[in-house]
């Protein structure tokens, strides 16, 4: 490895950088071209480490048994966070299983095929949960321009990428005597002309007050994605339940939602559950129905929270009959059915003082899903709603993707050895120039100021480096 090479590129830089503040030079200017000279030293050590290691490889026999040298210097194109980085290496073949391979690119993890580094494609995951796959693979290089991937690219990342089962459990379990549990679902235009229903459900201990009229959830934890068997989804619910809390001590689970058949299936799962309704799809109902009928909207709010359910009725069916379209009869009718089939749910705010708390699932579907995958002209294939409604389920709950992704990639990697006795040369070598370099950087022998002081005194102490 030439690491001296690139040790006076660094003092170049150093140079460089004493220059500007000696004689002045536009800001951005400098910082511009700092960012480019150290992304091209960066491709530059990359190459080295990549082709010093392939060469050791060939040198060390007893390092790669079996395998014997095909051929020599095959080239390979990789994008980097640097950009690209072009290196050579050594193709192998194993004398008993016949097996071809470039060992350097199976050690560091690059696939026969790839074209793309792993961090590359772990920023471009952390990207798309926000940005659509076009602008998340324009953006990946943080404005590198060498650095992008096509939307194709990155869509491949995201389908191909899988999360992690639910969290660890805590070393001793949480104790609560209530839990809520809310659920909604988004949807979603698919590519092929069908609705896709990603479902939402999160857990939580209730809501703190964080400002003016402003809460937050306590200890929220949310689950997504489509489920072709609700059961699935509820069962991990329960899971999460039984593994983070003392179930023992749960006296009450509040189930809220909009009634639909799929959430009130959780009343199956969760012990000691109670439906409660979201209030804000049965005013939605109420509005269709009586529209500018103030008074019989009041009348009927009032008769809901006396719990008059034949009251409630009544209101509507004198509605019905002064509707003036059909449509507005449409509108009455579902609105009865609606509140016959949740009037249980409705009554749960009578019934338990808890159920008070007020339902969100609304809202956040409409931050976790509808903001990435419904609320543009886009369609989606059931494999990317499924896959994008987990990563964002995943960044809510302070998942970093990033770093999941390259801690998978890093699992059986084996460390970048080199003799010991060629690095140690090396670094003797660093050690003896690395101080003459310093001290003869023109910007040193200028004027004496405290940044060239201090230059200096590192100069005398280079070895602390080392």
């Amino acid at each position: 490895m030439n690491l001296l090479r690139h040790l006076l590129k660094l003092y170049a830089l150093a140079e460089l950088t004493l220059k500007v503040l000696e004689e002045g030079t536009n800001f951005l200017s400098f910082e511009e071209k700092l960012w480019q000279e150290l992304n091209n030293l960066g491709q530059e050590v990359l190459r080295e480490v990549l082709e010093a290691k392939d060469a050791y490889l060939r040198e060390h026999r007893e390092k790669r048994p079996g395998w014997r040298v095909e051929r020599r210097n095959d080239p390979k194109e990789v994008l980097t966070l640097f950009g690209l980085v072009n290196y050579k290496r050594t193709y192998y073949r194993h004398k008993e299983t016949g097996e071809r391979v470039h060992l350097i690119d199976r050690l560091v993890g690059y696939g026969p095929h790839a074209r793309v580094d792993p961090l590359v494609k772990a920023q471009a995951l952390e990207e798309a949960v926000d940005l659509s796959y076009r602008k998340s693979g324009e953006r990946v290089g943080r404005g590198n321009r060498e650095v992008v991937l096509s939307g194709e690219a990155v869509k491949k990342v995201i389908h191909n990428f899988t999360l992690e089962e639910l969290p660890e459990p805590p070393g001793e379990k949480r104790r609560g005597k209530v839990l809520y549990v809310e659920a909604d679902e988004d949807h979603v235009a698919g590519q092929d002309g069908k609705k896709y229903l990603p479902r939402l459900v999160y857990i939580h201990e209730g809501k703190e007050k964080v400002g003016k009229d402003r809460y937050r959830l306590k200890r929220p934890y949310y689950l997504g994605g489509l489920y072709s068997d609700t059961d699935e989804l509820w069962f991990e619910v329960l899971s999460y339940i039984e593994e983070q809390y003392e179930l023992s001590s749960v006296e009450r689970i509040y189930l809220c939602g909009d009634g639909d058949r799929w959430i009130k299936k959780g009343l199956e799962f969760l012990p000691r559950s109670v439906f409660v309704l979201d209030l804000f799809h049965l005013d939605k109902y109420l509005v269709a129905a009586l529209g500018r009928d103030s008074d019989g909207y009041r009348e009927i709010w009032a008769a809901l929270w006396e719990g008059d359910e034949v009251k409630v009725q009544a209101i509507l069916r004198r509605a019905g009959k002064a509707a003036a379209s059909p449509a507005r009869k449409e509108a009455v009718r579902d609105c009865r059915r609606y509140i016959r089939r949740n009037w249980e749910g409705i009554m749960a705010y009578r019934l338990y003082p808890g159920a008070e708390l007020g339902v969100s699932a609304e809202a956040h579907v409409s931050h976790l899903f509808s903001a990435r995958l419904s609320s543009r002209p886009m369609a989606w294939s059931a494999r990317g709603v499924d896959r994008m409604a987990r990563l964002r389920v995943a960044k809510a709950n302070g998942v970093s993707l990033r770093e999941q992704y390259v801690a998978r990639r890093k699992e059986g990697l084996k460390a970048l050895e080199i003799d010991k006795a060629a690095v140690e040369e090396e670094r003797q070598r660093l050690r003896k120039i690395s101080g003459e370099v310093f001290d003869n950087l023109p910007a040193l022998r200028g004027p004496v100021t405290s940044l060239t002081r201090a230059l200096k005194a590192l100069s005398r102490n280079i070895d602390l480096l080392w």
